[in-house]
């Protein structure tokens, strides 16, 4: 359950960033292409953090803690640039959007989440909500935005005092 609650944390930046896009065309292949990173991404973050978790057993537990907190603290103090809604090719959006996925997942590795699980619900998510952003063309305002943000921001750093305690 925990890895469905951390996919669902991860891909909350797609709805909040593919709000801002006014796109016409390629709304399938934008969203196929973030599914496709959000699967590949965190597939090399849990491997790097599984391997980081063999080379540094000790100190797995609070090296995960302090990437999810650090993630999550970044996550509440960035500031929105509006100059950064224009609109580029979708494989370069969908690997802006979804590179962050790889450095969470790292951490999750590291903590021995159920990896598949949690890769299969990333890119189930992460498709539906890029279509979902795409297609409906999402108008919220920016404080709304901000509050979504920080509130997953808070959820990482939660996630990662609870790494620390266990």
């Amino acid at each position: 359950m925990v890895e469905i609650i951390a996919a669902g944390v991860t891909t909350i930046d797609i709805l909040v960033i593919y709000t801002l896009l006014h796109v016409r065309k390629r709304k399938w292949l934008i969203a196929l292409w973030t599914a496709f990173l959000n699967v590949a991404f965190p597939l090399l973050g849990f491997m790097a953090g599984e391997l980081s978790a063999q080379l540094f057993s000790e100190w797995s537990g609070i090296l995960s803690s302090v990437l999810l907190g650090l993630i999550g603290l970044h996550m509440i103090l960035q500031e929105e640039d509006p100059s950064a809604s224009k609109v580029t090719g979708p494989l370069l959006i969908a690997v802006a959007v979804s590179l962050d996925s790889f450095s969470v997942s790292m951490s999750f590795g590291l903590m021995h989440l159920n990896k598949w699980l949690f890769i299969v619900s990333t890119g189930l998510m992460s498709l539906v909500l890029s279509y979902f952003a795409l297609r409906a063309n999402l108008t919220i305002t920016p404080r709304y935005r901000t509050t979504l943000r920080k509130i997953a921001g808070l959820i990482l750093i939660g996630m990662g005092i609870l790494s620390w305690i266990s």
